[in-house]
């Protein structure tokens, strides 16, 4: 599993005018073999090497190995799309390898090459990225975000030996609860609707300053807080989903027991009322469903994606269509009344069964199948 570790570094004033320097000759250095690939037609790194390397290293300050980085770089992003010619930021990251770039833990400090001499430079990492990085592959990248640094390393962790599960814990991803289980744990969303609304109404405020009549600074001023506001709205989104989900996949474990999601790959073009669309597509879904899965993949525990297709309005007791009405759900037919969420995420985790397990299904399993 390829997961990224992150180190922050703290250069001093020398330091970063050094990083900042490199940075700037690393992407000049890229947008002209950019330039070659595109005018020659030629994107593979070898070949491209072969084209640039000799000429790059005369007229740059790039060493050997910085240069074998850049001609790399852009050879990559060629890789996604050759229709149109790639440009690179003049502060974007750039990218490192074992020989220009190592680690001392015991003194937390990064030894990183520059465009002036060999830097080392303060770090700070944490006990989870410094246990990643004992399984790095690959290069790492030195980027500049906000006027801080940081290293991301990409790393190929292994996986636990997939383990065998006696059941299946259904999660129903929503709103109100972002997201309940079928053992009836629920994972409230009051907390993060408070504060995503105190977030719109600064926002709000602060873009009826930005008018058309506003002077330029203003508009700047006002543009800049937006930005950083939106990286803070961002960060705490990505913290919660982490939590929520470190917290559903622990539940797995201690029950020993596979987990099932809705598949919500769609679910922002869906048609929904005006009044109700900035908290419909305020939550990232598919965030908190890609960290249940990487963190359940990491533990052995196999994941399911399910139809979700009336999950949230089937009776979990006679698989008959009922009526929910918010967080409330009634079957007519056998007068069952639950809460509305553990009824989806029992549901769940019955689809779960019969889909991948359906040897094992019981009767009720598969006219609830054929409900659907």
């Amino acid at each position: 599993m390829k997961l990224t570790a992150q180190i922050k570094l703290n250069p001093t004033k020398e330091q970063c005018e050094s990083l900042i320097a490199t940075l700037e000759e690393f992407n000049c250095v890229c947008n002209q073999i950019s330039g070659v690939a595109w005018d020659k037609k030629t994107f593979g790194q070898y070949k491209l090497h072969y084209l640039v390397y000799k000429s790059i290293r005369e007229s740059s300050k790039l060493s050997s190995q910085a240069t074998v980085r850049a001609i790399g770089k852009v050879a990559d992003t060629y890789k996604l799309d050759k229709k149109r010619k790639r440009k690179f930021r003049k502060h974007g990251s750039a990218t490192y390898d074992s020989r220009i770039l190592s680690y001392n833990f015991e003194k937390q400090v990064a030894s990183i090459w520059t465009v002036n001499k060999r830097e080392k430079i303060p770090m700070i990492i944490s006990e989870h990225h410094e246990k990643l990085l004992q399984f790095q592959q690959g290069e790492s990248d030195l980027c500049y975000i906000r006027g801080k640094w940081y290293l991301f390393a990409t790393c190929d962790v292994p996986n636990d030996q997939e383990k065998s599960f006696e059941n299946i814990l259904g999660v129903d991803l929503g709103i109100i609860d972002i997201a309940s289980d079928s053992t009836g744990h629920h994972y409230s969303g009051d907390q993060v609707k408070q504060y995503r609304e105190k977030r719109y109404k600064v926002r709000k405020s602060l873009q009826s300053k930005a008018h058309k009549g506003a002077s330029r600074s203003t508009i700047k001023n006002t543009r800049r807080t937006l930005k950083r506001l939106s990286g803070k709205e961002s960060r705490a989104v990505r913290l919660i989903n982490h939590t929520i989900s470190k917290q559903i996949v622990e539940n797995a474990i201690t029950n020993n027991m596979a987990i099932a999601l809705e598949d919500l790959k769609g679910i922002r073009k869906a048609r929904v009322r005006k009044k109700q669309r900035r908290t419909h597509h305020s939550w990232s879904f598919n965030q908190l469903r890609q960290f249940i899965q990487y963190k359940a993949e990491r533990a052995g525990i196999p994941v399911f994606l399910i139809p979700p297709a009336y999950t949230s309005k089937t009776c979990s007791v006679c698989y008959h269509i009922g009526v929910r009405n918010g967080k409330h759900f009634k079957c007519n037919n056998c007068g069952n009344e639950m809460d509305a969420d553990h009824n989806g995420a029992v549901n769940i985790a019955t689809w779960g069964r019969i889909v991948n397990r359906p040897e094992n299904s019981t009767f009720a399993c598969s006219i609830a199948l054929h409900c659907v």
